[in-house]
Order: C-alpha cells, then sequence, then structure tokens
C-alpha cells in the first residue's frame, strides 16, 4: 500500500518548490488535487505545447489531479471551502496576505477544518521585515549566505545550477514539515500552520559554516572552505580529454592508496596541505591528471576503492548504469501521447521498487469528477463553466 494513501491535499502553489514537495506526496500515494487557474496558461514559467504541459510541468504534476478554479469569485471559494472541509493538507505558496485576501487563509479553513495541516512557502516568511519583499532563489541563496561563499578565492559568487532555496529551504522542507504536522495530528486531532521560509530554509543548509563562525567568531571565505578549494584532497582535476575528474579522500587511507597507485608516494600525508604547500600539491595532481583522459582514471582508480569520480554531463549522469539500476530515469504515460522519460522517485520503499507514477493530468481535466464528488449536479457545473469558475470547454 502506498505511503500516504488516503492523504488529500490540495495545492495552490506554482513554479517550482510547492509542485515539488506535493510531486513527492503523490509519488506516494497522495490524492493531489492541484488547484489551478481557469485561464489557459503555463503553470509554471517554462515553454510547452500547451497550457500547463511543458516538460518540467509533466514532470511536477504527474499523479496529481487538476482543477481550474477562480478563487476571486464567490463560487470560486465556496468550492473550496467545500473540498478543504475534508482535505487533509492544503499547500500555498502566496505572498503572505494573499490567501487571506482570497477567503482561503488558515484561520478560515482551520474553522471549517480542525484536523488541516495548512503549509505556506514564501520567500522570506509570514513574519519579519522581509515578508512582502519579492525574489527568486537567487535572492533566497544571497540572503542566506550561501550565494557570497559560492566559487572560487578572487572569483566572483558562482551561480548553482539547481534551485537551492525553492527545492531543499522551500519544497524539502515543507514536504518535513507537512509529514510531522500529520503526525501529531494523530494524537492532538488538530492541524497545524507551517510557516515555511525559503530563506530559512536555505540558512539551515549553513551548519557547519555557521557553527564553526559561532564558536571561534571567524566567518569562512569563499573559495577557502575545506569543501571549496582549501584542500588539495577535495578537488577537481583536468584531464588529458578536456574532461574531469573529482576527488575526495579526505581520511587518511583513501588519500595514501590514491598516492600509492599513482606511484607519487612522495604526496604521502598532503592531502591536508594549506597554504603555498597545497597549491604546490594541487600542481603537481594536475600534472599527473592530465596524462590520461577521465574515463581511463576511472577505470584505473576501479580496483583501488579510493574516492575518485568522473565528473559527468547531465546526458551522462542520466545514463549512468548506477542511476538507471536505481530507476532514476522512468517511463512513464504522457498527457500528450505515449510514454515518456522522466526522473524516478528519489525515496526507495524496499519491496515497492517497481511503482510507477501517473501521469500529470491536463488542464481542469479533473473539473467534472471533483465537483461531482461534492455534490455538485451537472447543471450546477455547466453554470459554473459559464460564468468562469472553472475552465470553459
Amino acid at each position: 500500500m502506498s505511503m500516504l494513501a488516503g492523504i488529500r491535499v490540495l495545492d495552490l502553489s506554482l513554479q517550482l518548490p510547492g509542485p515539488f514537495c506535493t510531486l513527492m506526496m503523490a509519488d506516494h500515494g497522495a490524492d493531489v488535487i492541484k488547484v489551478d487557474e481557469p485561464d489557459p496558461r503555463v503553470r509554471n514559467p517554462f515553454a510547452g505545447e500547451e497550457p500547463g504541459l511543458s516538460p518540467a510541468d509533466r514532470y511536477l504534476n504527474r499523479g496529481k489531479k487538476s482543477l481550474t478554479l477562480n478563487l476571486k469569485t464567490e463560487e470560486g471559494k465556496e468550492v473550496f471551502r467545500k473540498l478543504a472541509a475534508s482535505a487533509d493538507v492544503v499547500l500555498e505558496g502566496f505572498r503572505p496576505g494573499v490567501t487571506a485576501r482570497l477567503g482561503v487563509d488558515y484561520a478560515t479553513l482551520s474553522a471549517i477544518n480542525p484536523r488541516l495541516v495548512y503549509c505556506s512557502i514564501s520567500g522570506y516568511g509570514q513574519t519579519g521585515p522581509m515578508r512582502n519583499v519579492a525574489g527568486h532563489d537567487i535572492n533566497y541563496v544571497s540572503y542566506a549566505g550561501i550565494l557570497g561563499l559560492s566559487g572560487r578565492k578572487g572569483s566572483p559568487p558562482v551561480l548553482p545550477p539547481v534551485q537551492i532555496g525553492d527545492l531543499f529551504g522551500g519544497a524539502l522542507m515543507a514536504l518535513s514539515g507537512i509529514l510531522m504536522a500529520l503526525h501529531a495530528r494523530k494524537s492532538s486531532g488538530k492541524g497545524r500552520w507551517l510557516d515555511l521560509s525559503m530563506t530559512d530554509g536555505a540558512i539551515a543548509m549553513l551548519s557547519i559554516h555557521a557553527s564553526a563562525f559561532f564558536a571561534d567568531g571567524n566567518p569562512p571565505e569563499r573559495g577557502d572552505m575545506i569543501l571549496t578549494g582549501r584542500l588539495p584532497c577535495y578537488e577537481t582535476y583536468r584531464c588529458a580529454d578536456g574532461n574531469y575528474v573529482s576527488i575526495g579522500p579526505l581520511e587518511a587511507w583513501f588519500w595514501e592508496r590514491m598516492v600509492k597507485a599513482l606511484g607519487r608516494e612522495d604526496l604521502s600525508g598532503l592531502q591536508y596541505a594549506e597554504g603555498e604547500e597545497a597549491e604546490r600539491v594541487r600542481s603537481e595532481l594536475r600534472h599527473v591528471f592530465a596524462a590520461k583522459g577521465r574515463d581511463e582514471w576511472v577505470a584505473f582508480f576501479r580496483e583501488h576503492d579510493v574516492c575518485l569520480s568522473p565528473v559527468l554531463s547531465l546526458p551522462e549522469a542520466l545514463s549512468h548504469p548506477n542511476a538507471l539500476a536505481r530507476r532514476m530515469v522512468i517511463e512513464v504515460e504522457s498527457p500528450l501521447g505515449g510514454k515518456e522519460r522522466q526522473l524516478g522517485l528519489p525515496v526507495k520503499v524496499v519491496g515497492d521498487e517497481d511503482t510507477i507514477p501517473g501521469r500529470a493530468p491536463r488542464l481542469g481535466e479533473h473539473d467534472e469528477a471533483i465537483l461531482s464528488e461534492i455534490g455538485y449536479t451537472a447543471s450546477q457545473i455547466g453554470d459554473l463553466r459559464s460564468k468562469g469558475v472553472i475552465r470553459g470547454r
């Protein structure tokens, strides 16, 4: 049985943080209703073949249902409140205050359903001086201090290729909070309002660096932390074919195996070298790794048990034997017809690894079914459609 079977989620969010959170829930059996605006438009800011069916949407919204609903109308608010009366979770990603203006805020809905877990994801939180400030991931990681630490010493900050604030600070923190609140509800019988700031979540990732700073008062510097360029044993090295390998033999035994395999016992004990000596060790290793191609080095070290990896491109990563064996690339039904490749489930349930998520819905695909479920007649549904409360045909 799916772990979240029987849990109904009403998802009001757009873009990435909220949809990724509810994707994880839908993948594990939750009944997720994606509440979309009736206007034909893309749910997320990515190009697509038709509204709501861009490649990113087809992944983020797989296994969910789509209900179009204009919450600016009284009829739309009434529909949402009826759904919330029996829902387990409501997730929203508006700026603070928007849901109150729409009449679908926690105070309103919890009065109808005290067991409701209500999760608000915002850039800077429901409280504080920045609650209404606009932002995207680059802004959240900037305020969190992460972007300022990213990159090489003496170089500008480096933009991360994935959205740290959105995905970790927002989506995964929200998922953790929702699951904890659902668990607490079992004994208390009451829901919770979860205030998730993507900036707060990003700051939480600074566990090692912030702890050290609190202890000694010395702030870390870009490119000069033990895992960001200070040590020659935690580094990338260019190979003969222009590709790179990454090494991470922090432990002495891994380092010693590596330098012995390379015939460079003169580098023994120097994995933690710093300053000029560190640069000398790096220079020696640059010369060594430049002698063979990347895949030659991977093959060479396969039997030596050291922390060395090829730096893969995205196509290489998605076709790597381990990713395929772990079913991180799967085929799912496409709302455009046929099947398509998507990312697999990162959380594996032993004995249930072959689970295939359902396809993403077309915009408004489940309008009639969901409205009928809560008592609307065909005539009433037609009336809602004619008034623009739900999407027209």
